[in-house]
């Protein structure tokens, strides 16, 4: 087995970018990313995993770790190269652990569905939008369920695309309500891209994105229509195997 070391050993996987692109203009699973980089055989099932579903994007080929790569930062740990090997292992059955306590899937913030994928895999909810014919208002969990906030786009059910809400004029508004986290984030929302400071003009089509709490009232406003209020998807509290809640009621005199 691997001797103690003082130092602590921490691999240097690359970490997932915040979205992973996937819209029209990223190359599909017709065309996945392979280059000689990627290896054909997983090593592991966190590789699996980016495998099988995170060929949409660019770039992924550095989430690939080569026996090479891992070597290297056992050399700089002054690891014996005798046990380099064993190391290796270790590392193998820790990505593929680390999946397996995420319910065997990477959990990455703002990851759109695709439009072949189980609308169920990210608890895909919708709230139509009046006055058009298959525009809606699309929430879903995007690895933001331990936050208590949903992402949401605006959603074209005819074409299966997502379209960005500024090339519509639409803006959302967040009404806050007294008691709820609303409070924090009245106003008007922000997408991610916005917040990130990258200019519309340089945003792929349907790549737009916001975050919100659950149960949330919200007002969408467009030009020349009404504003349309609607409310946020709230998820159900999990509560312990044979937990019940106490709830206050009237005082009754």
């Amino acid at each position: 087995m691997p001797r103690a070391n003082p130092r602590p050993k921490v691999y240097n996987v690359p970490h997932l970018p915040y979205a992973i692109t996937n819209g029209p203009m990223a190359p599909s699973k017709r065309f996945p990313l392979i280059s000689k980089d990627k290896p054909r055989a997983m090593r592991n099932r966190f590789e699996q995993y980016l495998y099988d579903n995170c060929d949409t994007g660019t770039g992924l080929d550095r989430y690939y770790m080569s026996d090479e790569q891992i070597n290297k930062q056992l050399r700089e740990w002054r690891i014996p190269k005798s046990q380099w090997s064993e190391w290796r292992r270790r590392f193998d059955a820790d990505m593929s652990r680390m999946i397996d306590r995420n319910g065997g899937k990477i959990r990455q913030r703002g990851r759109k569905p695709l439009p072949d994928e189980d609308p169920a895999n990210e608890d895909v909810q919708v709230v139509h939008i009046p006055d058009t014919d298959s525009l809606v208002i699309r929430f879903w969990n995007g690895g933001l369920e331990q936050e208590g906030q949903w992402c949401m786009d605006v959603y074209d059910t005819a074409s299966q695309d997502a379209v960005n809400s500024f090339e519509l004029g639409f803006s959302f508004h967040v009404t806050p309500v007294a008691g709820t986290l609303s409070v924090l984030c009245a106003g008007r929302l922000s997408s991610w891209e916005a917040n990130a400071g990258i200019p519309p003009k340089e945003l792929l089509q349907g790549e737009e994105r916001f975050s919100v709490v659950g149960g949330a009232l919200c007002t969408l406003r467009r030009p020349g229509k009404e504003p349309f209020l609607f409310e946020v998807p709230q998820r159900r509290r999990v509560l312990p195997e044979g937990m019940q809640v106490a709830r206050a009621a009237p005082l009754r005199v």
